[in-house]
């Protein structure tokens, strides 16, 4: 129980807080509800509800709210403040957390990151796409990065379960909507940036506008920002920060930080050899293509700066293995592969085509775009399915409450000689039928995901299963 005086002091009711709801439907008696104005719904138009429900007191921004017998909290910025009384009514949390950002690459370097802790022996977790995953908590979110109540939910369990090590997945969303605001990051690292959620934010530098406060306004000064630097985007970062004389541990081919020598292509994966602290170290990475491995070095980079002594780190990081659903592959009995990956935006699908055409002459891609979301993608990846692949299939991908034609139509004006096959399985079966010895098929879009999302309705599908499935029979 949580005092009202203790939120504010301006109230002399000795009323005591059972919890906080950002959701009216979800208030019990006793709970402070915290109205928050949604990108679809105004949580002012709740208030009657949540009180009805049990509220016993109200938070908003709109001074002209008024309930009698009710407490009104007035706050200019109900988002953050919801983010600090999150941590008040839910205060654990392990010591060590690190945030990474990006249009692509999160889930993997936040998985390689917690790999590594484990090899180490530190009790680890992560937070993000793929859920919470830990050794005695593994739950699924509906977020990449949770609302703030349910994120320090998890938080406070998590340390309650003696976790020292978290690595965290942030959303351009969450740094929007100040989810993380009061969470203890030790330090944080960005990936890259390339088109995407312009749905949601006005332009692709106002997307990037956002990242970047993740490192100049969320992350404490004195903490470390890992920056890969091999992309336009993180160098202007990394120039940014530098002029604001924070703390950076840089990562790419002409980094000052950790210096990428040489990576080459080996039967078994990768060889990469680095320079950091005037000593040269090479790995021999499980992992496929080059984006991989600057995952796995920002997560080494994550791990350092948070604490772990870098040889330690450079012993163990060649023991990482692949994470699901990002560019698992399969070989076929008639010598054809396999690529199911996660690709949903255009530099993640061009990164896939373009390391799939480093090893074959025929590339079959099946993919889509999915409903309700960033229109503006979809033409562009319709261009870069069209150059670098032999054939597409357009199919589709979470269509939601979207005409799946429509998205369809839309990819296609990238790719007019793409075949439309709607139906998932039948696209990703119809592939597997034309792939022949040497040709590469890539499955992009859904990776890890065990649902498709059509017309409100989410049913189980796998692509991993369809594969399976296929190829079991097939070879029957």
């Amino acid at each position: 129980m949580i005092p009202l005086r203790l939120i504010d002091d301006t109230f002399e009711d000795n009323i005591s807080l059972s919890g906080i709801q950002s959701n009216s439907k979800l208030i019990k008696n006793g709970n402070l509800f915290v109205a928050i104005d949604g990108i679809k719904n105004n949580g002012e138009d709740y208030i009657d509800e949540a009180v009805k429900k049990g509220a016993v007191a109200i938070l908003t921004s709109n001074k002209r709210i008024k309930k009698e017998n009710i407490p009104v909290i007035f706050n200019q910025n109900p988002r953050k403040k919801l983010s600090q009384l999150s941590k008040l009514f839910f205060p654990g949390s392990p010591d060590t957390i690190c945030a990474v950002t990006g249009t692509n690459g999160k889930t993997s370097t936040v998985d390689f990151l917690y790999q590594i802790w484990e090899l180490l022996g530190y009790n680890s977790a992560t937070i993000g796409t793929l859920g919470v995953r830990s050794e005695n908590l593994n739950i699924n979110t509906s977020n990449t990065t949770p609302c703030p109540i349910k994120l320090h939910q998890i938080l406070d369990k998590l340390a309650k379960l003696k976790v020292s090590n978290l690595a965290l997945e942030v959303s351009s969303h969450a740094i929007d909507q100040y989810r993380i605001n009061s969470v203890d990051l030790e330090s944080a690292c960005f990936t890259n940036l390339s088109l995407d959620h312009m749905d949601y934010h006005k332009s692709i530098q106002e997307y990037s506008n956002t990242k970047f406060k993740l490192f100049n306004n969320i992350l404490p000064f004195e903490k470390t920002s890992v920056i890969f630097t091999d992309n336009d985007e993180g160098i202007k970062f990394f120039e940014k920060l530098k002029k604001f004389n924070r703390n950076i541990f840089d990562i790419g081919i002409n980094a000052e930080k950790l210096k990428i020598l040489s990576s080459e292509n080996i039967a078994t994966g990768h060889k990469v050899e680095i320079l950091y602290n005037d000593e040269i170290f090479s790995f021999n990475f499980n992992l496929q293509a080059y984006f991989q491995i600057s995952n796995a070095l920002c997560a080494a980079g994550l791990a350092i700066t948070s604490g772990a002594n870098y040889k330690d780190v450079f012993s163990v990081i060649e023991n990482i293995k692949p994470v699901y659903g990002r560019m698992n592959t399969i070989e076929s009995k008639n010598n054809s592969k396999i690529i199911i990956d996660y690709a949903h935006t255009p530099h993640a699908l061009l990164s896939v085509l373009q390391y799939a055409n480093s090893l074959s002459k025929n590339i079959i891609l099946a993919f889509g775009c999915g409903g309700d979301r960033d229109v503006s993608k979809r033409k562009i990846m319709g261009e870069i399915a069209e150059r670098f692949s032999n054939k597409v299939i357009i199919t589709n991908d979470n269509p939601r409450y979207e005409d799946p034609s429509n998205i369809a139509k839309m990819i296609q004006k990238g790719c007019p000689s793409a075949q439309i096959i709607f139906n998932r399985k039948e696209a990703i079966e119809y592939g597997l039928s034309e792939a022949n010895s040497g040709d590469i098929f890539i499955i992009a879009g859904k990776g890890h995901e065990s649902y498709q999302i059509e017309k409100g309705k989410k049913t189980y599908f796998s692509d991993m299963d369809v594969v399976k499935n296929f190829l079991e029979n097939a070879n029957g």
